[in-house]
């Protein structure tokens, strides 16, 4: 029999487990032991140290998934949870997967995630390096700049706008509030969820490819204050609604605008509609148009004064942090750990650039810069923030693969012996093809930003083992009220 089917036998069945982790999504990991055998357990709500009465539900990933029915010892203490979303999910409107730690105080959030990078730096034999005490977050609520909303079905099968509930992906919770983003976004959501229903659009199904609204997104600057509303839709041209009457895609597009933006308490800066085209065997594709307002949304970031601010213009789909004002504290930790092993003339390599905030962050402070990033339209982006800073001169710009445009640049005899390298991959980490290109570089300091505590603790432990020292490593609290942990690690080679 294979594991997943012996997971199944307990699926239902109720079971006393030890949690003594927590998962990346912010659940707690443990087990219980049945018949001399360990089974595996995920339990939303269980934080490490706590003894749960809980019920098998499904299969993921090799781990039982289970609801906590009772706490029989909780290690931390709990704080009453004051979003109405969040609450287990017992009904349509519960089970929100966004804040899963939301009834942990604020100073338990940042041990626990102190914590979780402690335990992949144990895992990967590096109990040796200290790290520093997490940067916390100094606003816990309404710090987001970017959410994105699904339409589908609630828990009732009626139509809404919403996150989805932890482990029901084909079904939202409509939004009645949110505290992570701005006030508009719940308002944006229940006027879309009374339009839709009052218009018949159908949503879009997932396992059919067919409907039509998909995707509402809406993007703020914290430090601007604009707001971009993103509407995504299926390709479809012609639309049937509820009613049998055919509408043209557009002409569904426009009466949102009037029925939805034209509405809201506070204007909006610029509206896109993006059409997603997805056929079998093809590329998906996306049509951006801007419906009404700015093209772009702009945002400015502190580095780490106003004397040295930055001034972004964002496209829709640019990936852009999503906590403006704690990013500027990432980028100024890379800084610092990178200034002691830097000349004014030390030139700087970015991987992974996004829409190139770091090297603007280096340029802004007289450094050249080469900056690669895979998404074309980041690159574009980077290249429109760096001629909008008076940057443009002091940066490089490539759109590609990560190894393959090192591998190019190097077979061209490139040059980097004098660069830093900064690195801020996805949160797979360094696949093989371009950390081998990253050794053929010969960098001499390195400094390393990760999403995922997981694969950072996997490459630092390769580099360690290819000659560089592990310096420092930072935690940085991005996203208070879930388990995500930004780190920072500064690497210099010893070899």
């Amino acid at each position: 029999m294979s594991r997943r089917h012996r997971l199944q036998n307990y699926i239902l069945k109720q079971f006393e487990a030890q949690i003594d982790s927590l998962s990346a999504r912010g659940w707690g990991q443990g087990s219980f032991t049945d018949e001399g055998r360990k089974i595996s357990v995920e339990a939303r709500g269980a934080l490490p140290g706590d003894i749960v009465i809980a019920e098998g539900r499904h299969v993921e990933d090799s781990m039982l998934q289970s609801a906590v029915l009772e706490f029989k010892k909780q290690h931390y203490p709990r704080i009453p949870i004051t979003c109405p979303h969040a609450p287990v999910r017992c009904d349509k409107d519960t089970g929100c997967g966004g804040c899963t730690l939301r009834d942990c105080a604020y100073q338990t959030q940042c041990q626990l995630k102190q914590d979780i990078v402690r335990r992949w730096f144990d895992a990967q034999e590096l109990s040796d390096i200290e790290i520093l005490p997490i940067l916390p977050c100094d606003n816990q609520h309404e710090y987001r700049n970017k959410m994105e909303l699904s339409f589908g079905p609630d828990g009732a099968d009626e139509p809404g706008v919403g996150l989805h509930p932890s482990g029901y992906s084909f079904e939202v919770i409509a939004m009645k509030s949110c505290d992570m983003i701005s006030p508009l976004l719940p308002e944006i959501a229940q006027k879309a969820t009374v339009w839709m229903k009052s218009l018949g659009v159908p949503y879009y199904r997932f396992r059919k490819n067919t409907g039509f609204l998909r995707l509402l997104t809406l993007r703020v600057g914290r430090r601007t204050h604009q707001a971009m509303v993103i509407l995504t839709t299926s390709g479809l041209e012609d639309i049937e609604l509820d009613d049998g009457r055919i509408m043209k895609a557009r002409d569904i597009i426009d009466d949102f605008k009037r029925c939805v933006i034209d509405k809201l308490s506070q204007p909006i800066d610029s509206f896109y509609w993006t059409a997603m085209v997805v056929e079998k065997g093809r590329p998906t594709e996306w049509h951006d148009t801007l419906i009404s307002g700015n093209e772009v949304l702009h945002e400015t970031m502190q580095m780490p004064d106003e004397d040295h601010a930055l001034h972004y213009e964002i496209l829709p789909r640019a990936f852009f942090q999503p906590n403006t004002i704690q990013a500027e504290k990432l980028y100024q930790v890379v800084l610092r750990f990178a200034e002691p092993y830097m000349r004014p003339d030390t030139p700087v390599l970015d991987l992974y650039c996004g829409t190139g905030t770091i090297a603007l962050s280096f340029a802004r402070y007289g450094h050249t810069a080469v900056a690669v990033d895979i998404e074309k339209q980041a690159i574009e982006n980077a290249r429109e923030n760096a001629r909008k800073n008076g940057l443009e001169d002091r940066i490089t710009f490539y759109a590609g693969d990560t190894a393959e445009i090192l591998k190019k640049l190097l077979d061209e005899n490139a040059n980097f012996t004098d660069f830093i390298l900064v690195v801020d991959p996805p949160r797979r980490g360094l696949l093989p093809p371009a950390y081998r290109q990253i050794m053929r570089l010969g960098m001499r300091t390195i400094v390393y930003v990760s999403c995922n505590p997981e694969s950072l603790a996997a490459d630092l432990r390769q580099f360690r083992a290819d000659g560089y020292e592990i310096r420092a490593v930072q935690p940085v609290d991005m996203l208070p009220q879930t388990a995500h942990v930004e780190t920072v690690a500064l690497l210099t080679y010893t070899g």
